[in-house]
């Protein structure tokens, strides 16, 4: 089907958007009529060992190594092996696409995607996460023309993938107010059109999440619409801000802190269904905040012995993000003490979930609603919390709960509201 028939709502004219959404049953069967239609006579397939096999599409050009990791060397790499190719065919999920992207980018080619799991919102989207110099950043890239989605193979996919993406999506209502939030107090821009866009499907998929176990085709349907719809919201934001906030930040931090220690990532939307219980935590703190007493701001020079002290090798990836959000804070601070009853005010009119509500299609589904599910312990969440605000120049609710005296001192509590300690 078009886009358009997918989306509740006009969409504007972008030409990032993608133009073919096939989901559902057997949509794989729709694939070559697409790479023929909009790749041209020299495709080149690639995926790696374990997305090929799912897909049963034949013969690839060729093959990544198991668990590659969507990074800047990688991206060239896949780039440098399609030279020449008129199009690419990227087969797999968050890594694959992500790589795609970016290849595309780089030779000026379109790409079509096969989806091999309901693990993540960025089949659509036109940024790519990549790891370059040690930071996990999102940059823009090119988008696919045409997304596969075929819900037989996404419901084979191991389970673990499938939480995964329910946890990435639940992450809406927090980070779009975190745009939101970022707007009230930096001018930074705020629409509800891309919410809007992603609403009734975020409503139909996780009130669905207790079927993706049992195979339900209808909660697999579901799910990869509003995934797909949130990678679209993220196109008409022009950013990824209607779909990434602090809880992003913490999942993250968590994600550089293992490159650099050599040790496995976990599944990113894994991570930020938890993480976003926290942020969702921390919301209901601030609206019961009657009086802003506000911590000063401490000068950049202190600022950055902190950060080489308590990111240490990582400090370097990271010090010109902070630099940069440090040179905001007193206009910020400014603002809160001017205006904090009214925002707080607004903050409460938006209806949050509280945590519980947002936990609740997790449990349904098995998906990890508690740092102990993820391996981590209360210690480490309260660590990320106290830390992860300092990794981009973006501003969320992490910083306005330290600018609130909130943080880091109620980090403890703040992870028992959440449900997740």
């Amino acid at each position: 089907m078009k886009l358009a028939d997918l989306c509740p709502l006009p969409l504007p004219d972008e030409p990032r958007l993608p133009e073919e959404v096939l989901l559902g049953p057997g949509a794989r069967a729709g694939l070559g009529a697409q790479v023929d239609a909009r790749l041209g006579e020299r495709p080149f397939r690639f995926g790696d060992p374990d997305t090929w096999r799912a897909a049963d599409l034949g013969r690839p050009d060729w093959l990544l190594p198991r668990h590659p990791h969507a990074d800047e060397q990688t991206a060239e790499q896949v780039a440098r092996k399609a030279e020449g190719a008129s199009g690419l065919v990227a087969v797999g999920s968050g890594t694959i696409n992500d790589l795609a992207k970016c290849a595309a980018e780089l030779l000026g080619i379109d790409f079509v995607v096969v989806g091999t799991a309901a693990s993540m919102n960025g089949y659509a989207s036109a940024i790519a996460a990549i790891v370059a110099g040690g930071l996990k950043t999102t940059r823009a890239a090119r988008p696919a023309r045409a997304i596969v989605l075929d819900t037989e193979l996404l419901a084979a996919a191991p389970a673990a993938l499938t939480r995964a993406g329910l946890g990435d999506l639940i992450s809406k209502p927090v980070s779009d107010t975190d745009w939101w939030l970022a707007d009230r107090l930096e001018g930074t821009g705020y629409s509800t059109l891309p919410g809007d866009i992603v609403e009734r499907a975020y409503r139909r998929a996780t009130a669905a999440a207790g079927g993706l176990m049992a195979g339900s085709p209808e909660a697999y349907v579901a799910l990869g619409e509003a995934l797909v719809l949130s990678g679209v919201a993220m196109v008409v934001a022009g950013s990824s801000a209607p779909a990434s906030g602090g809880e992003h930040l913490l999942s993250h931090l968590w994600d550089m802190e293992a490159l650099a220690e050599g040790r496995e990532v976990r599944l990113h939307g894994a991570q930020v269904g938890v993480t976003t219980c926290i942020s969702a935590a921390i919301y209901q703190r601030l609206i019961r905040i009657r009086q802003a007493d506000l911590v000063p701001c401490k000068p950049w020079i202190e600022e950055e012995r902190r950060l080489y002290a308590e990111h240490g090798a990582l400090a370097p990836t990271l010090i010109e993000q902070a630099r940069r959000k440090h040179a905001r804070t007193e206009a910020r601070l400014a603002k809160l003490s001017d205006g904090w009853k009214e925002l707080r005010d607004e903050m409460g009119e938006r209806r949050l979930p509280t945590p519980a509500e947002l936990r609740a299609p997790l449990l349904a589904c098995g998906a990890p609603a508690s740092l102990r599910d993820l391996g981590s312990s209360r210690a480490d969440g309260a660590r990320v919390l106290r830390l992860a605000r300092d990794i981009r120049d973006r501003l969320t609710v992490l910083d306005v709960a330290f600018d609130l005296g909130l943080l880091p001192g109620a980090a403890d509590d703040l992870l028992v509201e959440a449900g997740v300690a």
